[in-house]
């Protein structure tokens, strides 16, 4: 009886592993993306440009650029998702890939270019940036590259409850990799007394221009001096 509860138990094992084993082949890609890399990398670190504390948790993207199409002014041919992530130190530190087998679409690639893309934050809004291999040089020397984002602050608009025109924001530099400006971004529009309205926005720290539209687009400058101020601006229209 004995002998027999022994047998049982290999004939268990045995239909175990037969239907496992299966599984680990069946799950392996056969077409899966191959990159080769240079020696040569881009690196280092997101800091508040303000503060200096540093961006820990920036996810990086990428478009990987061959010559056949164009190069960066053509179609990406591969693009590659969480190829670096900021640490608690803020620092980065992205590889410079250099040729793709890339069996998903049957197709392989020498790479001349790279445009990376760090994604936005709760906090701040990124800009790409592209690099040609021939141009840059990153495919033969490492280059380090400080990441500085402007933060917020809180710009608070009043103007008159009959004024109902269309309003914008301009004069802020224009964004770049290595100190992307916080893109102004509407918050709340509240009653203010009888006759005003207020409008509350998100805008870079820094100097900007709020503008309202059919007021020829005349412009008010306003100051955000620190991260998360609040600056009050009175528009009269009238």
């Amino acid at each position: 009886m004995k002998k027999k509860l022994i047998n049982l138990k290999v004939l268990i094992i045995v239909l175990v592993t037969s239907l496992i084993i299966p599984l680990f082949f069946s799950c392996e890609d056969n077409d899966e993306d191959i990159i080769a890399y240079y020696d040569t990398y881009i690196d280092g670190y997101i800091k508040d440009y303000h503060t200096g504390e540093p961006v820990a948790g920036v996810v990086f993207d990428a478009k990987y650029f061959d010559e056949s199409n164009g190069g960066l002014f053509g179609t990406s041919p591969y693009y590659a998702t969480n190829i670096a992530v900021s640490n608690s130190q803020g620092y980065y530190k992205i590889k410079i890939p250099k040729h793709g087998d890339l069996g998903s679409i049957d197709a392989s690639y020498d790479f001349i270019a790279i445009r990376i893309i760090p994604r936005a934050t709760e906090n701040y809004n990124f800009e790409f940036r592209s690099f040609d291999y021939k141009d840059d040089r990153v495919n033969v020397e490492s280059k380090r590259i400080d990441i500085r984002p402007i933060t917020y602050g809180y710009l608070k608009v009043i103007l008159p409850k009959t004024s109902n025109q269309g309003w914008g924001f301009w004069n802020y530099p224009e964004s770049c990799f290595e100190t992307p400006y916080y893109k102004p971004k509407f918050i709340i529009s509240e009653s203010y007394n009888d006759s005003l309205n207020y409008f509350v926005f998100k805008v870079p720290v820094g100097t900007g221009t709020f503008r309202i539209g059919n007021d020829s687009w005349k412009p008010r400058d306003f100051t955000i001096d620190y991260p998360r101020d609040t600056t009050t601006l009175y528009v009269d229209i009238e």
